[in-house]
């Protein structure tokens, strides 16, 4: 690939994990709301123990879970695509400049000949 396709990929997925970053972390901190707050109602109520409420706190407590997974793994991906974006473009910036160099020393081969 050249360059600035790779430039091009690089920054569509960075807009990408930037937008579901964000939903997820709002998601997150939605879920975290939601169990603060049914935390307290129940305690408040003395339902803490109540079938009904632990369901519904333990479903919510995996969900929260999955976001957190979820947003671990974004970020992991996200740091290894840039890592590896990074490794690819310093290789092109180092290909580039050998074959200028190589390009030099043949025109400078060439002239000398002449």
């Amino acid at each position: 690939k050249s360059q600035a396709e790779m430039d091009k990929v690089r920054q569509d997925e960075k807009a990408v994990f930037e937008k579901n970053s964000q939903e997820m972390q709002q998601g997150l901190e939605g879920v975290k709301l939601a169990l603060k707050v049914l935390n307290e109602y129940y305690a408040k109520n003395g339902e803490a123990d109540d079938g009904a409420a632990s369901g519904i706190i333990a479903l919510l407590e995996v969900v929260e879970s999955d976001f957190t997974k979820g947003l671990s793994q974004m970020t992991a991906d996200e740091d290894s695509a840039q890592a590896a974006y990074e490794a690819q473009t310093k290789e092109n910036e180092i290909e580039k400049a050998t074959k200028d160099q190589d390009v030099k020393y043949k025109v400078k081969e060439s002239t000398d000949l002449d």
